[in-house]
């Protein structure tokens, strides 16, 4: 075996990390996530002994658990060009252009595919590269100079057009007035007991702002001061704390969707999402399964709950029992979404930034709500998403979008430690969804 090879079989054990992993989840029944990295793993060993077969069987029963997974993907590709077998390598790469995603071979495996068919790696490599060419536009809205806060989450009051965003670093939530976007004033921080902020959401019904709140390693914390995370709810017009939420297992909630009052809020760090019954009620859990690995964002469409998970894709939750099962997807690929929302109509607005290329994309269901019927790009390659950057949360109403368009989460260690990088300021896109 070759030093790059020994490389290669070191870091196949390690292509399926997502940037949280349950923490509370049933670790003695086997589940989709733990076979595939138990799969990683063996493929790894494989490698080593030099048995390419056996690394190529593993490694696509795991791309069968976890369909469209980049990191999946990529390793075939890895296999088929240590084992000089052009029609593998082409399989991989033509599934991952399928996927939506974008990928450069490696120079050994331009030379042996070229070799095979140079036509046929030509389409794939226009394919490849196709998906990444810009689509759609947006207009930016409120320019964020606070290169330290890391901006995460936006919401919308539409009533008096003020936009709110969440704070990581400095523990706190901005509000944007509509005459004065690029002035930023703190609605509310630390003070009001907030850690790291995340999702956010303005409840028109309620006239509430909605925040989830935890700690993270770049939640600046006070000697002696001890984590958490919990639920805030926010008046929209005094500014004043009406009550936080808590419930006892809870490691990080992330993000959420409010409804008639009623909130559905994921656990990024447990197998858990909540739901909360009315302003006056307390945290409940609605589900809870060993198969969630990295919960995010959150929708409501269909009479149904949609979750997004880092790793495994999109869950669709019963309102009723709780039950979960993963929404089966056509060829494009739901590994790596954050924000998540719905329109009016019941389509899925889904920001992705766990693999490239980082975009928004508008999901259909069929009438079940169990499977993908069609996926739209409405946003991607905009000039204000560049960088060493990522789109993360979105926000609707009135037929629009807000995103948070350049998260400087890269640039932030995950240690904790004071970034060295410049950061640039935080930018909100507006779309058109009409």
């Amino acid at each position: 075996m070759t030093l790059r090879s020994l490389a290669l079989a070191a870091t196949f054990t390690a292509l399926l990390a997502t940037p949280t992993i349950a923490q509370d989840a049933d670790t003695t029944s086997p589940t989709a996530q733990t076979i595939a990295l138990e799969m990683f793993s063996e493929a790894s060993r494989s490698l080593r002994a030099g048995d390419m077969e056996s690394a190529r069987r593993l490694m696509q029963a795991a791309l069968d658990l976890k369909p469209g997974h980049p990191a999946v993907l990529r390793a075939l590709v890895t296999i088929a060009t240590r084992a000089e077998r052009a029609d593998d390598g082409f399989e991989a790469l033509e599934t991952m252009a399928a996927a939506g995603l974008a990928f450069e071979p490696t120079d050994e495996t331009i030379a042996l595919l070229d070799a095979a068919d140079a036509d046929r790696l030509a389409d794939i490599r226009l394919a490849l590269s196709r998906n990444e060419t810009p689509v759609g536009n947006g207009e930016i809205v409120a320019r964020i100079n606070r290169p330290d806060a890391l901006i995460e989450g936006v919401a919308v009051d539409i009533e008096t057009d003020r936009i709110f965003v969440s704070s990581v670093t400095e523990r706190d939530i901005l509000m944007l007035e509509p005459f004065a976007r690029d002035e930023p004033v703190v609605f509310a921080d630390r003070d009001d007991g907030l850690w790291s902020v995340f999702g956010l959401f303005v409840d028109d019904r309620t006239r509430m702002l909605w925040a989830a709140s935890g700690s993270v390693d770049q939640t600046p914390l006070a000697d002696g001061e001890a984590g958490g995370t919990a639920l805030f709810a926010f008046d929209l017009v005094s500014g004043e704390l009406y009550r936080r939420y808590t419930i006892d297992g809870a490691v990080q909630l992330a993000d959420f969707v409010v409804r008639d009052g009623s909130v559905y809020i994921s656990d990024s760090q447990a197998p858990r999402v909540y739901k909360l019954d009315n302003v006056s009620g307390e945290l409940e859990v609605l589900s809870e399964d060993p198969r969630f690995v990295s919960l995010q964002g959150v929708a409501l469409a269909r009479g149904a709950l949609y979750v997004a998970d880092y790793s495994m894709g999109i869950w669709r939750i019963d309102l009723t029992d709780g039950s979960a099962s993963l929404v089966r997807t056509n060829e494009t690929s739901l590994i790596g979404i954050d924000g998540l929302r719905q329109t009016r109509d019941g389509r899925l607005i889904a920001v992705r930034n766990g693999a490239r290329p980082h975009q928004v994309m508008a999901i259909d269901l069929d009438p079940t709500g169990v499977e993908v019927a069609h996926v739209d790009v409405l946003l991607r390659g905009h000039p204000a998403m560049g960088g060493d950057t990522e789109p993360t949360l979105v926000d609707l109403a009135d037929g629009r979008a807000w995103l948070v368009a350049n998260a400087a989460w890269p640039l932030f260690p995950a240690d904790g430690s004071t970034p060295e990088a410049e950061r640039p300021a935080t930018l909100i896109v507006e779309m058109d969804l009409r």
